[in-house]
Protein backbone atom coordinates (compact mmCIF):
# COMPACT_ATOMS: atom_id res chain seq x y z
CA UNK A 1 0.00 0.00 0.00
CA UNK A 2 2.91 2.36 0.70
CA UNK A 3 4.28 1.74 -2.77
CA UNK A 4 1.16 3.11 -4.49
CA UNK A 5 1.88 6.80 -3.74
CA UNK A 6 5.49 6.35 -4.85
CA UNK A 7 4.41 4.69 -8.10
CA UNK A 8 1.89 7.47 -8.74
CA UNK A 9 4.57 10.09 -8.16
CA UNK A 10 6.95 8.33 -10.55
CA UNK A 11 4.21 8.08 -13.19
CA UNK A 12 3.38 11.78 -12.78
CA UNK A 13 7.04 12.80 -13.12
CA UNK A 14 7.52 10.58 -16.16
CA UNK A 15 4.42 11.94 -17.91
CA UNK A 16 5.44 15.55 -17.15
CA UNK A 17 8.76 15.01 -18.95
CA UNK A 18 7.39 13.43 -22.10
CA UNK A 19 7.31 15.54 -25.21
CA UNK A 20 4.01 17.05 -26.28
CA UNK A 21 2.03 15.72 -29.23
CA UNK A 22 2.27 19.31 -30.55
CA UNK A 23 5.88 18.47 -31.45
CA UNK A 24 4.53 16.29 -34.28
CA UNK A 25 2.25 18.82 -35.98
CA UNK A 26 2.43 22.27 -37.53
CA UNK A 27 0.93 24.61 -34.97
CA UNK A 28 -1.71 27.01 -36.25
CA UNK A 29 -2.95 28.39 -32.92
CA UNK A 30 -0.23 29.88 -30.68
CA UNK A 31 -2.68 29.97 -27.76
CA UNK A 32 -1.93 26.22 -27.41
CA UNK A 33 1.59 27.15 -26.28
CA UNK A 34 2.89 28.37 -22.94
CA UNK A 35 6.15 30.31 -23.25
CA UNK A 36 8.58 30.90 -20.42
CA UNK A 37 11.97 32.56 -20.76
CA UNK A 38 14.48 31.91 -18.01
CA UNK A 39 17.69 33.89 -17.80
CA UNK A 40 20.29 32.11 -15.73
CA UNK A 41 23.78 32.94 -14.52
CA UNK A 42 25.83 30.85 -12.11
CA UNK A 43 28.82 31.66 -9.92
CA UNK A 44 31.23 30.64 -12.71
CA UNK A 45 29.60 33.33 -14.89
CA UNK A 46 28.02 30.76 -17.22
CA UNK A 47 24.93 32.35 -18.77
CA UNK A 48 21.93 31.03 -20.66
CA UNK A 49 18.76 32.39 -22.16
CA UNK A 50 16.36 29.46 -21.92
CA UNK A 51 13.18 29.64 -24.00
CA UNK A 52 10.82 26.92 -22.80
CA UNK A 53 7.83 26.19 -25.01
CA UNK A 54 5.21 23.93 -23.45
CA UNK A 55 1.68 22.83 -24.23
CA UNK A 56 -1.12 23.71 -21.83
CA UNK A 57 -0.45 20.47 -19.89
CA UNK A 58 3.18 21.61 -19.44
CA UNK A 59 4.75 19.05 -21.79
CA UNK A 60 7.80 20.33 -23.73
CA UNK A 61 7.24 21.24 -27.38
CA UNK A 62 9.95 20.90 -30.02
CA UNK A 63 8.50 23.05 -32.80
CA UNK A 64 8.13 20.89 -35.93
CA UNK A 65 8.19 23.70 -38.50
CA UNK A 66 8.92 26.58 -36.14
CA UNK A 67 12.11 28.00 -34.73
CA UNK A 68 13.48 30.31 -32.07
CA UNK A 69 15.89 33.11 -32.89
CA UNK A 70 17.80 35.09 -30.25
CA UNK A 71 19.87 38.11 -31.33
CA UNK A 72 19.90 36.88 -34.95
CA UNK A 73 21.06 33.35 -33.97
CA UNK A 74 18.97 30.25 -34.61
CA UNK A 75 18.72 28.48 -31.27
CA UNK A 76 18.76 24.70 -30.98
CA UNK A 77 16.37 22.60 -28.93
CA UNK A 78 18.54 21.07 -26.22
CA UNK A 79 19.02 20.66 -22.49
CA UNK A 80 19.67 23.67 -20.30
CA UNK A 81 22.90 23.44 -18.33
CA UNK A 82 22.81 26.47 -15.99
CA UNK A 83 20.60 26.16 -12.89
CA UNK A 84 17.81 24.28 -14.67
CA UNK A 85 18.35 20.58 -13.99
CA UNK A 86 18.61 19.80 -17.69
CA UNK A 87 15.12 20.94 -18.73
CA UNK A 88 14.59 20.82 -22.51
CA UNK A 89 14.05 24.03 -24.42
CA UNK A 90 15.66 26.43 -26.85
CA UNK A 91 18.98 27.40 -25.26
CA UNK A 92 21.09 30.43 -26.15
CA UNK A 93 24.46 31.14 -24.52
CA UNK A 94 25.10 34.88 -24.72
CA UNK A 95 28.42 36.58 -25.29
CA UNK A 96 29.86 38.39 -22.27
CA UNK A 97 28.76 41.84 -23.44
CA UNK A 98 25.18 40.96 -24.44
CA UNK A 99 22.57 42.56 -22.18
CA UNK A 100 19.54 43.02 -24.46
CA UNK A 101 17.86 40.03 -26.09
CA UNK A 102 15.77 40.21 -29.25
CA UNK A 103 13.75 36.98 -29.29
CA UNK A 104 11.56 35.73 -32.14
CA UNK A 105 9.42 32.61 -31.79
CA UNK A 106 8.02 31.06 -34.98
CA UNK A 107 5.33 28.55 -33.96
CA UNK A 108 5.15 27.40 -37.60
CA UNK A 109 7.06 28.28 -40.75
CA UNK A 110 5.26 31.63 -41.23
CA UNK A 111 3.72 33.01 -38.03
CA UNK A 112 5.85 34.54 -35.29
CA UNK A 113 5.99 36.78 -32.25
CA UNK A 114 8.98 39.03 -31.58
CA UNK A 115 9.86 40.70 -28.27
CA UNK A 116 12.79 42.33 -26.49
CA UNK A 117 14.16 41.66 -23.05
CA UNK A 118 15.77 44.87 -21.86
CA UNK A 119 15.86 47.22 -18.87
CA UNK A 120 12.87 49.03 -20.39
CA UNK A 121 10.60 46.02 -19.76
CA UNK A 122 11.93 44.49 -16.53
CA UNK A 123 15.14 42.63 -17.39
CA UNK A 124 17.95 44.38 -15.43
CA UNK A 125 20.90 42.86 -17.31
CA UNK A 126 23.77 40.68 -16.13
CA UNK A 127 26.10 41.90 -13.43
CA UNK A 128 29.55 41.93 -15.03
CA UNK A 129 32.10 43.14 -12.46
CA UNK A 130 34.44 40.12 -12.59
CA UNK A 131 36.91 41.54 -10.06
CA UNK A 132 34.47 41.13 -7.14
CA UNK A 133 33.53 37.48 -7.67
CA UNK A 134 34.39 35.01 -4.96
CA UNK A 135 33.01 31.50 -5.48
CA UNK A 136 31.93 31.31 -1.85
CA UNK A 137 30.34 34.76 -1.53
CA UNK A 138 28.33 35.23 -4.72
CA UNK A 139 24.89 36.74 -4.15
CA UNK A 140 22.08 36.18 -6.62
CA UNK A 141 19.06 38.21 -7.58
CA UNK A 142 15.91 36.42 -8.70
CA UNK A 143 12.63 37.77 -9.99
CA UNK A 144 9.83 36.92 -12.37
CA UNK A 145 7.31 38.92 -14.37
CA UNK A 146 5.11 38.64 -17.46
CA UNK A 147 5.27 40.32 -20.83
CA UNK A 148 1.85 41.18 -22.26
CA UNK A 149 0.23 41.11 -24.71
CA UNK A 150 1.48 37.97 -26.42
CA UNK A 151 -0.35 35.49 -28.68
CA UNK A 152 0.42 32.57 -26.36
CA UNK A 153 -1.56 30.91 -23.56
CA UNK A 154 -2.96 33.48 -21.10
CA UNK A 155 -1.79 36.18 -23.57
CA UNK A 156 1.59 36.35 -21.87
CA UNK A 157 5.20 35.28 -21.83
CA UNK A 158 6.55 34.42 -18.39
CA UNK A 159 10.03 35.79 -17.68
CA UNK A 160 12.16 34.59 -14.76
CA UNK A 161 15.77 35.29 -13.97
CA UNK A 162 18.44 34.30 -11.49
CA UNK A 163 21.59 36.35 -11.96
CA UNK A 164 24.58 37.53 -9.97
CA UNK A 165 23.77 40.53 -7.88
CA UNK A 166 26.07 43.55 -7.84
CA UNK A 167 27.11 44.59 -4.33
Amino acid sequence: MKALPILLLIALLFSACTESILSDIEIADPYQLKVKVKIEQNNENDKEIQVFIRDTKNHPVDLLTGKVIVNDHYVSYSRAMVNSAGARGYIYRPHNDEQVFDITIYWNSVDYHRFLLSPANGWPGFYCNHSHWDDEDVDFESDNYSLRPAPFYDNEIDIAYTIMNGW
